[in-house]
């Protein structure tokens, strides 16, 4: 995927960025202001020549100064990325629970609604979320489910309590990776070791799979961090995300 360049009316190059089109949405992704050109000024030209587009930056000075013009920062988050090299033992589960096939189901649903409450760093767990990950299993829109990677968490009564959902290769990124999409313990099941059982199996599937590197996206403030950083992950790029108003 080639740079594309934001440029001012006079041809002078402002930013470089990647394009994209997530599900109907344009992207501009990667916003990365010329060293040594004002931010207000890369701000302004973003706003008129990206109307509509959601903007993504890794640049804390550019993101600031949009905030400041108005637009509402929606997302403030980092990517993570294990290289698979060394991983972790995997994880043996208590007497009566195990990791399933990944899928989905009405148990999974709600586990996920009471693990993503409205007080949750990312935001409280919708309709559209159920629909999305729905869409992965029956239609495999937009991509498939990594299967490898993925597993439901089944207790002892035989319903549902978790699961890890991966995908990969995936076509938004320019290099052959697996992305976990999401991970989620219901509160019933917390405590117990289960997150980290789930992250290592899609450590474990991914490399499986034939794939080099797990990558994720994790929202500030979220503790699942403490979770990803203890299992070898590392920072790769900061994301911070706007919502350009159309024209």
């Amino acid at each position: 995927m080639p740079d594309e360049e934001l440029r001012a009316d006079d041809g002078t190059v402002l930013a470089r960025f990647r394009s994209r089109d997530d599900d109907g949405e344009r992207v501009a992704a990667e916003v990365r202001p010329v060293p040594g050109v004002p931010v207000a000024r890369v701000a302004a030209q973003a706003r008129r020549d990206l109307a509509g587009f959601r903007l993504e930056t890794p640049d804390d000075a550019l993101a600031a100064a949009l905030v400041a013009d108005g637009i509402a920062l929606e997302r403030s988050a980092i990517d993570l990325r294990h290289d698979l090299r060394d991983l972790p033992e995997p994880v043996v589960l208590p007497d009566g629970w195990t990791l399933a096939e990944a899928g989905w189901d009405d148990d999974l649903a709600a586990a996920a609604a009471a693990a993503y409450s409205s007080g949750h760093p990312d935001g409280g767990w919708t309709e559209n979320d159920t629909k999305a990950v729905r869409g992965m299993f029956e239609r495999d829109d937009p991509v498939p489910p990594l299967a490898a990677a993925s597993a439901r968490l089944v207790g002892p009564d035989g319903r549902s309590a978790g699961h890890v959902l991966c995908a990969g290769p995936v076509p938004w990124l320019d290099y052959p990776c697996a992305w976990m999409l999401n991970i989620a313990v219901g509160p019933k099941a917390q405590g117990r070791g289960f997150g980290r059982a789930l992250l290592t199996h899609a450590l474990h599937g991914t490399r499986a799979a034939g794939l080099p590197t797990l990558d994720l996206s994790v929202v500030d403030d979220n503790p699942a961090r403490r979770l990803y950083d203890a299992a070898g992950f590392q920072p790769v790029i900061r994301v911070l995300t706007l919502h350009l108003p159309a024209a």
